[in-house]
């Protein structure tokens, strides 16, 4: 597929399995320079991120393009037009606040009334990951559609998304309303690491799972291992394998999409990895809350239980014995540092030692934050609520949330954990998949089209 014929298409659709060069073409396109720039629309915060690093490194002009989620883009249309795009609902009730905000979105594009905006922002509009949208998000593309050309990306095996909203139909309604352009059918991100035969496993393996059929995971022996076990110790041990074996070489694990619990354990005890995080950062939230509405030593208790469900060497449960140790007076061992803070916030409560807090159990000896970007987005709430007295530290987190959802994540870690939805749109040189009996086909493929060099999949005999 040409950059020419994405540019001369007023309206299309590209099928784009993954590795296929989607992404090459969309960059390829943006570096051609235009009059206005181009908006390009995808999903989530990691995939604006990854192709912004990618755009970065290919060194295309910024002015080129805008690049945001769908819903990051309405956020700021009902910014900008407040009085004609209200929202009643605030970003914490998200349930609530984005279904409200892409209805308002909706309706504000349908009524024309900035339609002129519109074609005088950009000169074309390209979506990514279209198989993500639900129905309100792919009647907001239609919308726009009718001011700008646009061309639209998807694959509908990689359609992992648990929305509540209704979803179009692929046949139906997306390729009913967006005529198709091409099929892309090269698998270059295997063939770019040296490894085209995985790649065109995957790919034939893609067709099985679209139609329903099942795949056998040993034939591809050279590049594709599976253990018919998935304890935990045998994970462990073939994570640090291929981690010894390939030490400048990336690595994404893919864990239990519904027990996020157990991801944040399994990066705690690999020593090495790093946790994606969901866009909503919940625990954030939820400590905010916690803190506002605590005091004493439940204060600090809640303090130290989220500090530990982010890292390492915390030591709750020996601190809370030893704080109500010292405050009977029946310490033999006088109050290390630590405890000193934390007995001077259970008695007079104050964000600075929340903070403080929170700084020196980073700062010890022998910790490790395996949760980095729910544990910064922590501290950088707490600071907000600092300069800001008036402002809860709720309200300060929400703030925090917010920035980061519009920015997009700074940067994916090397070695890292996730579900496949948090990790859809990424890749890395090998991939583990950690028990993939709990997959259905849509997902197992998504996860085994993240590694370009190997694949180890875990499940149960």
């Amino acid at each position: 597929m040409s950059v020419e014929a994405v540019l001369d298409a007023q309206l299309g659709l590209i099928i784009a399995p993954a590795g296929c060069g989607k992404t090459h073409l969309i960059t390829n396109v943006l570096a051609n320079p235009s009059t206005k720039p181009y908006l390009v629309l995808t999903h989530t915060t990691a995939g604006v991120t990854a192709l912004k690093q990618r755009l970065r490194r290919l060194s295309v002009s910024t002015s080129n393009y805008v690049i945001a989620t769908i819903d990051g883009w309405a956020s700021k249309i009902a910014n900008f037009f407040p009085i004609s795009c209200p929202i009643q609902s605030k970003p914490d009730q998200a349930k609530v606040f984005y279904p409200e905000l892409r209805r308002a979105t909706l309706d504000l594009l349908c009524s024309g009334q900035i339609n002129e905006i519109i074609t005088a922002s950009y000169s074309r509009l390209l979506v990514d990951e279209y198989q993500d949208c639900n129905l309100t998000q792919h009647k907001i593309i239609k919308a726009l559609s009718d001011c700008i050309p646009t061309v639209v990306f998807g694959d509908p095996m990689q359609c992992i998304f648990d929305f509540s909203e209704q979803m179009p139909h692929w046949i139906n309604d997306v390729e009913g309303y967006f005529p198709l352009l091409t099929s892309l059918n090269m698998p270059w991100r295997w063939i770019n690491a040296g490894t085209h035969e995985l790649g065109e496993w995957i790919l034939a393996s893609r067709e099985l799972l679209l139609n329903n059929q099942p795949i056998n995971l040993n034939t591809c022996p050279r590049y594709v291992s599976c253990f018919n076990k998935n304890d935990f110790q045998n994970q462990q041990k073939t994570l640090y394998r291929i981690n010894n074996n390939y030490r400048e070489e990336s690595i994404l694990v893919i864990g239990d999409p519904k027990n996020p619990e157990s991801r944040h354990r399994f990066a705690k005890f690999s020593k090495i990895l790093d946790v994606v995080e969901p866009v909503e950062l919940s625990d954030v939230i939820k400590a905010a809350t916690l803190f506002d509405n605590t005091e004493g030593l439940t204060l600090v208790e809640h303090l130290l239980t989220s500090s530990a469900s982010m890292m390492t060497n915390v030591e709750k449960e020996r601190i809370i014995q030893r704080l109500r140790s010292i405050q009977k007076g029946k310490n033999r061992n006088p109050p290390t540092q630590i405890e000193k803070l934390l007995l001077s916030l259970a008695q007079k409560k104050s964000r600075e030692k929340i903070l403080h807090v929170l700084q020196h159990l980073e700062n010890k000896t022998g910790t490790r934050v395996y949760r980095e970007v729910v544990f910064e987005a922590l501290k950088d709430s707490i600071s907000l609520a600092i300069s800001v007295p008036k402002q809860s530290m709720l309200e300060s987190a929400s703030k925090i949330r917010e920035q980061r959802r519009q920015r997009g994540d700074k940067r994916i870690p090397k070695l890292a954990i996730g579900s496949t939805l948090l990790l859809k749109g990424l890749e890395s040189d090998h991939v583990l998949i950690l028990d993939a009996n709990k997959m259905n086909s849509r997902n197992l493929y998504v996860a085994l089209s993240r590694g370009a060099k190997s694949i180890t999949v875990f499940k149960a005999s």
